[in-house]
């Protein structure tokens, strides 16, 4: 059976600071960045940038994913495919 996935609400102060403990950071627009100050792309539609208000902070080595139903939902199923594979 997989482990339970758990989902938290965090607000812009806070996705920032956890942002920030993990080596990115926002620009004055809003915009995540990585520590070399590049712009973090979309995986759903790689030509827009993430801003903090949008985004999902997945735990772990912390991957910064689109807040979309479908980015969730796709995050939700590869972590159940896995726990499958595994046991």
């Amino acid at each position: 059976m997989p482990k339970k996935i758990i989902f938290e609400e965090l607000n812009i102060d806070e996705r920032t600071l956890l942002l920030r403990a993990f080596d990115y950071d926002t620009d004055s627009n809003g915009f995540i960045v990585d520590s070399s100050g590049s712009k973090i792309p979309s995986k759903e539609t790689p030509s827009k940038f993430l801003k903090v208000e949008e985004a999902s902070l997945i735990p772990g080595s912390l991957e910064v994913i689109d807040g979309t139903p479908t980015s969730i939902a796709k995050f939700i199923r590869e972590k159940v495919e896995v726990a499958e594979q595994s046991s």
